[in-house]
């Protein structure tokens, strides 16, 4: 991570953080003049997200009188910000910190990073999509380029990006249907075609990702950015189930130069359902030996409260992209002063 000495001494890096500063400042001037509210949500939370695979960092916080109250530190802002879709706004965006323990500091990875995230209500995974493409080209035009950099290979942004369904990408790279993967050991069988490893106690999540990660992620959006869109449904706890099949949910993940740069949802706002994927989640969670909290009721409460059903929303990275539109070599080189500059210290 870049520190004050860095900067003050090495050009290219002051150019690079400058550049970032632009970069922020485009994405709040994209967002508002697309008729979008900022929003502030907290950090520390009693009720974290039920993800399985995600360690939030506790905190211990103490008041005057030396009572003592435990939290969390958001790994995303995403049950806040859809309370506040409850509360009536339709179109809210956050920039904001996010922290993830036991995650690797390196170079597409860090345990305190900077999330963007927005949301529509109503809207669609089409609207993101859109959004998402006309933000990264504002900023791209802001800074004087037309085209992202990632491992020295530079990547046109101009006109459409591709979009492509995960099925496809299966029948591409793997030579199979996805239609006969949705089940675990069936999908064991195939990534140890290709040379992965498995076991018992693999959840269906991890052996699918033994195999995309090594197999296809690397390959997308290499000469244009991609977005990859209908997950299988049991990897997607948040989302709801595509209309035309609904062994698949309304997902889709942004890819420019092999780097996954965001993650959206075509959002589930059934209650009764969300909660019980939420306590699926949190059973995995006890399974793999993690730790539990309660699934959070006053996010269930607003789900019931919304009389519109139709809501999409994204979290995109916004390290990896400063990365990309400045031609850093990784976000170690973005990001001020990080968490590892304080452990040096």
């Amino acid at each position: 991570m870049s520190s004050w000495k860095e900067l003050k001494e090495n050009p290219r890096l002051k150019k690079i953080h400058d550049d970032r500063i632009i970069i922020l400042k485009s994405i709040r001037e994209f967002f508002w003049s697309e008729g979008f509210v900022e929003a502030e949500t907290p950090l520390a939370l009693r009720f974290p997200g039920q993800e399985p695979y995600l360690s939030p960092v506790p905190v211990r916080l103490t008041d005057a009188g030396k009572n003592i109250y435990y939290f969390h530190l958001r790994t995303s802002p995403e049950f806040a910000l859809k309370k506040l879709l409850g509360a009536g706004y339709k179109k809210i965006f956050e920039i904001g910190k996010c922290f993830r323990n036991n995650e690797d500091i390196h170079g597409t990875h860090s345990p305190e990073f900077t999330m963007i995230e927005w949301y529509r209500c109503p809207g669609s995974l089409e609207d993101i999509m859109t959004d998402t493409e006309k933000l990264f080209k504002k900023i791209l035009k802001k800074l004087g380029k037309d085209s992202v950099e990632y491992n020295g290979k530079e990547i046109p942004a101009r006109g459409k990006w591709k979009r492509v369904s995960m099925k496809k990408l299966f029948q591409k790279y793997l030579k199979a249907d996805l239609d006969e993967y949705l089940e675990i050991e069936p999908l064991k069988k195939l990534a140890e075609k290709f040379g992965q490893t498995t076991s018992a106690a693999d959840e269906y999540e991890d052996v699918f990702f033994k195999i995309f990660l090594n197999e296809i992620e690397p390959k997308l959006g290499i000469d244009k950015p991609i977005f990859v869109y209908d997950y299988p449904a049991r990897m997607c706890s948040l989302s709801k189930l595509s209309v035309s099949d609904s062994r698949y949910a309304e997902r889709f993940e942004l890819y420019i130069g092999g780097l996954e740069v965001a993650n959206a949802f075509g959002e589930l706002l059934d209650p009764v359902e969300q909660e019980r994927r939420l306590e699926a989640d949190q059973a995995l969670r006890q399974k793999l030996g993690r730790e539990t909290w309660a699934v959070d009721q006053e996010f269930i409460s607003v789900l019931a409260s919304l009389k519109e059903k139709n809501a999409a929303g994204i979290a995109l990275g916004l390290d990896r992209m400063v990365v990309l539109c400045t031609g850093a070599k990784d976000i170690n080189e973005v990001i001020f002063s990080n968490i590892s500059d304080q452990l040096a210290i």
